[in-house]
């Protein structure tokens, strides 16, 4: 692979809003939202 330019893949919290349910995924998606669950 290249370096520098892959995004940056991290675990982020997908919060399914049908059923009211936080899963922990893996992403690359950029945010500057933070949150905790399951106490981290």
């Amino acid at each position: 692979m290249k370096p520098n330019i892959h995004p940056e893949y991290r675990t982020v919290v997908f919060h399914d809003t049908s059923v009211d349910e936080y899963f922990k995924i893996g992403s690359t998606i950029k945010t500057d939202r933070e949150i905790e669950l399951d106490g981290v």
